[in-house]
């Protein structure tokens, strides 16, 4: 596991620093850690070799937020975990798709569970979605994607990687992407509740920049949804 640390304290690299390899160090897990001081050194740096990077959101010349959103233009998969003391900028970090967001001073025991959640996340094995449509057979991660359009028959499914056809109902792909994350907000769509920006009282608007209408009728189980799956992150 390959973790970066970018804050411009010293005091607070050094103590992050030390509090991840005490608990990696007593668990018996492989890693290594290397410090950033500011946002353009960690992007003048090779980030294809970190897998995981705590963040401080108020830095000079380029902030946190500014650095994730550069970084999210090369990696969608570096598991990002926000520093900050103010816990305002919670709502801007769902739109770089950040793993989780601790508030300074970091309690010992709020590390500590992002730290087994890190290691889960990284050893569990991505989960794949197969199936096939017009004699052609295709496998994506549940995590690639956005949304998912149904009518009738025809499935569509917008993800990262493109746009993928199937043929099958709306109702049977709901059952299965509900223990993954993806809620029902309209009866011909199914979104990606981790790859959400922002919402109004009529459409949710995901990464991408793809509008989603929200039926009035699901308005308040989504909310509630939004509100359950977010507190696990924060």
């Amino acid at each position: 596991m390959r973790i970066a640390i970018c804050d411009d304290e010293k005091k607070i690299r050094e103590l992050i620093k030390e509090r991840i390899h005490k608990y990696y160090f007593s668990n018996n897990i492989d890693f290594s850690i290397q410090t950033f001081e500011s946002g353009r050194e960690l992007l003048n740096s090779d980030l294809a070799l970190i897998d995981v990077l705590f963040l401080d959101v108020d830095m000079p010349e380029m902030n946190g937020m500014e650095v994730a959103r550069s970084i999210r233009e090369r990696d969608k998969d570096m598991l990002i975990i926000f520093l900050t003391a103010y816990s305002e900028f919670v709502f801007e970090s769902f739109k770089v798709d950040a793993f989780r967001y601790l508030v300074k001073p970091v309690q010992n025991h709020e590390l500590t569970e992002t730290l087994e959640a890190v290691y889960k996340k990284l050893s569990t094995p991505e989960e794949y979605l197969n199936f096939q449509f017009q004699n052609e057979r295709f496998s994506i991660k549940y995590s690639d994607i956005i949304y998912v359009e149904g009518m009738r028959d025809k499935i569509w499914f917008y993800c990262n990687s493109g746009v993928y056809r199937w043929r099958g109902t709306i109702k049977g792909l709901n059952e299965k992407l509900k223990e993954k994350g993806f809620f029902q907000v309209h009866r011909s769509y199914i979104i990606n509740m981790n790859k959400i920006q922002k919402y109004s009282s009529q459409m949710v608007l995901m990464e991408g920049g793809y509008e989603v209408p929200v039926s009035k009728y699901r308005m308040n189980e989504f909310k509630e949804e939004y509100i359950k799956f977010w507190s696990k992150i924060l």
